[in-house]
């Protein structure tokens, strides 16, 4: 009974020991963030310019005005034009598309991200690979204590000789449902390299998650992106800090590389889009699955 009554008081004494700490992070000098594509597509294609922000800092990021923004690519240069209703983002014209097998160059000047008083100049340069056509795409449904929700299947070639790397996204009805970078699924081709796929799952539609739930009659669109290694790696470290590492086995944290020039954050890429679409069928025929 003693003994009871001492631990019970060393509990108490231990939870009523708490202390309010204050952390205090310092503040770092303001810095350029970039983050631009350049597609095989026929569209508009953006940069978008901000300045950074302190981690605990309440407010959108500050966007960059009055830049200078221009791509270069061969013999050619384009300068992007400033979006009038969205204040920091440059746009190509909407019949622009990116070439396979060319580097495009972005330089971004007259801007003073310091306040000096000095004007700054930031480049980058991308090299935009290719990726082979998708022959087809299936859905198969799955429902167990894991997982409810569609599988996309991919039916495609791998070339050969070269290490490729992917980038994978889904769309249904014409959404993007991989709209942030922790969404993009990225694969390198060490499984595959040089045969065909034969309908490796490659993707899946979560019916518990809001904006990925596909239903009878939708069209689902699986997009492969051949990406550089430079931009995998770039999105790989994006995805292991936003989802956390063990702190146990893991090194200490830093910044995510960056490809643009001068000690600015983010990142400038170029890649090809190959995309197959396939309507929803009804789950009910799926039924082995269950």
């Amino acid at each position: 009974m003693k003994k009871l009554l001492s631990i019970s008081v060393l509990f108490i004494f231990i939870i009523s020991c708490t202390e309010e700490v204050d952390i205090e992070l310092d503040s770092t000098y303001t810095r350029l963030v970039v983050y631009g594509e350049i597609t095989t597509d026929t569209a508009v294609h953006r940069v978008e310019l901000k300045k950074s922000a302190d981690y605990f800092f309440n407010q959108p990021a500050e966007r960059v005005s009055n830049a200078f923004v221009e791509l270069s690519y061969g013999d050619k240069s384009l300068r992007l034009v400033e979006n009038p209703n969205f204040p920091g983002i440059y746009e190509t014209p909407s019949n622009f598309y990116g070439i396979v097998g060319e580097t495009y160059n972005l330089s971004i000047n007259g801007v003073d991200i310091d306040e000096d008083g000095q004007s700054e100049e930031y480049t980058a340069s991308s090299y935009l690979p290719a990726v082979n056509d998708i022959d087809s795409i299936t859905l198969k449904y799955t429902s167990n204590s894991f997982f409810s929700g569609w599988e996309i299947q991919v039916w495609t070639y791998d070339p050969p000789d070269i290490r490729n790397y992917y980038a994978f996204k889904s769309i249904v009805n014409n959404k993007l449902v991989s709209d942030t970078l922790t969404e993009i699924v990225i694969q390198n081709d060490d499984l595959f390299n040089g045969n065909y796929t034969f309908g490796i799952t490659s993707q899946f539609l979560d019916d518990a998650k809001d904006g990925e739930k596909a239903t009878k009659g939708d069209t689902v669109t699986f997009e492969a992106n051949g990406i550089t290694e430079e931009y995998f790696n770039f999105l790989f470290e994006a995805q292991s800090e936003s989802f956390g590492q063990n702190p146990l086995f893991s090194g200490p944290p830093a910044n995510i590389s960056s490809n643009i020039s001068n000690g600015a954050l983010g990142f400038f890429t170029a890649y090809s889009v190959s995309r197959s679409s396939a309507i929803v069928p009804d789950p009910a025929i799926f039924v082995d699955n269950k």
